[in-house]
């Protein structure tokens, strides 16, 4: 009976325990460590029930592996850490039943790796953009956004497609496209340079942190962190330096000098030429004096990807030279390599460009020479009544009908006092000569007296043409006369309170960099 019973309770054990006993699993692990210093390494298994079973496996030198075994049951989680004896723990390493099930006949390799203490917090987006704002070299790179560049295309253009200092350039600002050729200088073009000044940033960045609705971050963080993938984040280094390089008028030179520079002289008609109604086109062209440009000399931004520690983590890479594990804010990161990579570089690209405004200076010639155009023409059609007036004289006094009772002076041309006054004194008293009536008598002396008749209508009908001639001319010439009283008594409007014999009143403004590119 004693028999019947034990064997009933071994086919008990048996039937109800195989099951379990079948579950555990045996797996081979390769322990290393990759410290500098002696570690003893514990596996932790994890019971799908909630329950768990701490034990140490090894004690390895630096640099020593070793190999075990481990039984793990289906469902279960085994972790290994190792410690050493400063009490620095090793990164945990985690691995399923069923991850170590796929690979159940290779040896999976457990890199028992102390992570370096990094006491650098990483950054979100918002506070890098807050350093790069208090940064006098990097605070250019906030002002980037997506409508002034892509791919930073408004850096990559090369300095060397800029126009000189000292250049004019016409604009219409509908199209903000050249009106004429741009006149590059000859010896205006006198640069120094400023101002040069650098520095550097260097600060690691939680990629993942999203930027808020109105954060100033720039637009190029979006197209490096386009590079950020699969990584939550970066350690990023910046390295710039900035010259302000500005134009410089000579020792005895001033600004407005230039605008009188004779090679100047014809651009400016080609401006006049363009340039319809001032009062209504005024605020639509300019001409600007390209005077300083900000250079970004050296651009330089590396970074680094850094990766988080899951629990999954192949850590096999840890054999590479550049493998790097260190705590942080957010936790344990790594990183594939010790060295960073060049993100991006520019070299000798204008960030911005500065002009002088010589618009109101510009429109205010046009108008003065307008006027004086003006002015020349009321002279020259002065001159040319007065001409006219001597010329009709001249024909009053040769066809005087009675010069017995009409004696008129003549005017001596070579005289330096040669004046019109006597001539319109004398036109003032003089009124037209009425026509004689012939003699109807068929006698030979009324004949005779008619024919002299004649002659005398003929004058008198060609001096009344003159004299009439002469006083329309005189009425045109005091014309002419009130005409150039009028002009020389305006007043010359000025566009934009700008005087040119009054210094430093031309206004330096920021212009576009894409009407300044040569083409």
């Amino acid at each position: 009976m004693y028999l019947n019973f034990k064997t009933r309770f071994l086919t008990f054990i048996i039937i109800f325990a195989l099951p379990f006993m079948a579950a555990a699993d045996g797996f081979k692990v390769k322990l290393k460590n990759t410290s500098k210093a002696t570690v003893t390494v514990f596996y932790k298994i994890s019971k799908k029930s909630g329950d768990f079973k701490l034990k140490s496996l090894a004690r390895l030198m630096s640099g020593e592996e070793i190999v075990k075994s481990v039984s793990v049951s289906k469902g279960d989680t085994i972790a290994f850490y190792g410690q050493n004896p400063e009490d620095e723990t090793s990164a945990i390493i985690k691995k399923d039943y069923e991850t170590l099930a796929k690979n159940k006949n290779d040896v999976t390799l457990i890199p028992i790796v102390i992570p370096e203490k990094n006491n650098a917090n990483f950054e979100s987006l918002e506070n890098l953009s807050l350093q790069l704002e208090h940064n006098k070299v990097l605070n250019f790179l906030l002002k980037m956004d997506s409508s002034a560049a892509t791919s930073f295309a408004l850096l990559e253009n090369n300095f060397q497609n800029v126009y000189p200092l000292g250049t004019f350039i016409f604009v219409d600002t509908k199209t903000n496209r050249l009106l004429l050729p741009p006149l590059e200088p000859s010896f205006w073009n006198n640069k120094e340079n400023y101002l040069t000044i650098q520095d550097s940033l260097s600060t690691l960045v939680n990629t993942q942190n999203q930027v808020q609705g109105g954060a100033q971050i720039a637009y190029f963080l979006g197209k490096l962190c386009a590079q950020f993938s699969n990584t939550n984040s970066v350690q990023l280094n910046f390295k710039g330096k900035i010259s302000l390089i500005r134009w410089k008028p000579g020792p005895t030179a001033n600004i407005y000098q230039v605008f009188d520079d004779n090679s100047v002289k014809s651009f400016l008609q080609n401006c006049y030429a363009q340039i319809d109604n001032p009062d209504q086109q005024y605020q639509r062209y300019r001409l600007y004096f390209l005077s300083s440009y900000e250079r970004i000399d050296n651009l330089d931004i590396y970074g680094k990807k850094l990766y988080s520690f899951g629990n999954q983590t192949d850590l096999s890479i840890s054999s590479n030279p550049g493998f790097k594990l260190f705590s942080s804010n957010l936790g344990l990161v790594y990183a594939n390599t010790t060295n960073t990579s060049n993100f991006y570089s520019v070299q000798n690209a204008v960030l911005r460009t500065k002009a002088y405004d010589f618009t109101a200076l510009l429109f205010n010639g046009f108008k003065n020479n307008v006027k004086a155009r003006i002015v020349a023409d009321t002279y020259a059609r002065q001159r040319q009544i007065k001409d006219g007036i001597l010329g009709e004289y001249e024909n009053l006094l040769n066809y005087n009908p009675n010069p017995a009772r009409l004696s008129l002076a003549k005017l001596g041309k070579a005289d330096s006092s040669y004046s019109l006054t006597p001539i319109i004194t004398t036109i003032e008293n003089l009124t037209p000569y009425n026509y004689m009536v012939a003699d109807t008598a068929k006698t030979e002396a009324a004949l005779t007296y008619n024919e002299n008749i004649a002659g005398y209508n003929n004058k008198v009908k060609i001096f009344n043409a003159h004299l009439l001639q002469i006083n329309n001319l005189i009425k045109q010439l005091d014309q002419v006369n009130t005409d150039i009283t009028k002009l020389a008594q305006a007043k010359n409007e000025q566009y934009g309170g700008t005087n040119k014999s009054t210094p430093g009143l031309l206004t330096e403004i920021e212009v576009s960099n894409n009407i300044v590119r040569k083409e």
